[in-house]
C-alpha cells in the first residue's frame, strides 16, 4: 500500500512525456512491479501488456487505464495500481541577453522563471533592463513580457511562470540612463538602476567640487509624461538631506532624468588668491618692467 499512497502524493495531473521513466506497481502483485521508460514515440510497454500510447496522459489517467487493462488481461479483482515518475525528462530551456551565464539548461517539470534565471547566474548588474525581459514560448512567436524587477524585489509571483520545454528567457540591455551635468567631478550619463536617487547618481559622478558645487540648489529636470519637449524642474536641497536627514530632498529618479548642479555664488578664495597673485605680478611688471625692460 505504500507505493499506492506515494503515487497519490505525486501530482496526478502531471502530463507524461517521452523519455519519462515510470515505476508501475500493483499491491500484492510483485510480478508486475517494474520501471518502464516512455519511448520517444510516446508509447510504453507495461509488464504483461501490449504497448500503450501514454504521452499526453496524466498520471491519474494512466493509473485508470492500467487498472482496466490488468483486470482484463490478468483477471485481477480490484487491483491497486500505482504509477510514479521516478525520472522526469529534463525540461530544456534557454536564457540569454544580459545574464552572467547565458545558455541552455535542464530543468525539472514545474521549475519557474526564477529557477532558469538562477541557472543563468542572475542578471548583469547595472546593465540588465529588468523591466523589459521577455519569455518566448516554444515553437511560437509569442512573447510574454516580464517585469523581473517586480519578481525579484517585490515578490510578484504572478509573473514567475512555469517554464516549459523549449522556452527562451531574454533579458535585454538597459537603455535607461540618467544624465548628470554642472559642477560635479565627472559629468556624464549613468545607467539607471531602480531604485535610484539624486544622491546615488551624484556619488557616481564623484560628489561635489568644493567651493563650486551648489548642492542646495540641485535641479532634477524631468520630461512630462506624454508631452515630449516639455520639462518640469524639481529643486532639491542635497545639503539638507546630508546634514539633517531630510529624505524628501533626496528625490527618487526616473529614467531620462537630468540632474543639474549649478555653480555656487560663494567666492572661491583659492581662485581669488590666485587671481590676486597674478594681478600683483602683472602690476609689478607694468610698473618696474620685466628683465630690465619697461612695458
Amino acid at each position: 500500500m505504500v507505493l499506492f499512497v506515494t503515487a497519490n502524493a505525486q501530482n496526478d495531473q502531471y502530463t507524461l512525456r517521452p523519455e519519462d521513466v515510470l515505476r508501475i506497481a500493483i499491491y500484492n502483485e510483485p510480478q508486475v512491479n517494474a520501471e518502464v521508460p516512455i519511448g520517444t514515440d510516446g508509447s510504453m510497454t507495461a509488464p504483461f501488456l501490449e504497448p500503450i500510447q501514454v504521452a499526453g496522459m496524466t498520471i491519474g489517467e494512466l493509473q485508470k487505464k492500467l487498472t482496466a487493462e490488468y483486470i482484463k488481461t490478468l483477471r485481477l479483482r480490484d487491483p491497486k495500481v500505482s504509477v510514479v515518475v521516478v525520472r522526469y525528462r529534463p525540461v530544456r530551456a534557454s536564457v540569454g541577453g544580459f545574464v552572467n551565464r547565458p545558455g541552455v539548461y535542464d530543468l525539472r517539470p514545474g521549475d519557474t522563471i526564477l529557477t532558469l534565471l538562477n541557472f543563468g547566474g542572475g542578471v548583469v548588474t547595472d546593465r540588465a533592463d529588468l523591466r523589459r525581459a521577455t519569455l518566448r514560448k516554444a515553437g511560437t512567436n509569442e512573447l510574454i513580457p516580464l517585469d523581473l524587477f517586480a519578481i525579484l524585489n517585490r515578490a510578484d509571483t504572478t509573473q514567475n511562470y512555469v517554464v516549459e520545454d523549449g522556452d527562451i528567457l531574454n533579458v535585454p540591455e538597459s537603455n535607461n540612463r540618467v544624465i548628470v551635468i554642472g559642477q560635479v567631478p565627472r559629468p556624464n550619463s549613468y545607467f539607471y538602476k531602480e531604485p535610484m536617487t539624486v544622491q546615488d547618481v551624484l556619488a557616481q559622478a564623484g560628489g561635489e567640487i568644493p567651493t563650486r558645487s551648489w548642492l542646495s540648489r540641485t535641479l532634477v529636470i524631468r520630461e512630462r509624461p506624454g508631452m515630449p519637449g516639455v520639462y518640469d524642474r524639481i529643486q532639491c536641497d542635497i545639503v539638507r538631506f546630508i546634514r539633517n536627514g531630510d529624505s524628501a530632498q533626496n528625490i527618487q529618479l526616473q529614467p531620462g532624468d537630468i540632474v543639474y548642479v549649478p555653480e555656487t555664488k560663494t567666492p572661491d578664495l583659492d581662485r581669488i588668491g590666485r587671481f590676486l597673485s597674478s594681478a600683483a605680478f602683472f602690476n609689478n611688471v607694468f610698473r618696474g618692467g620685466l628683465f630690465g625692460f619697461r612695458i
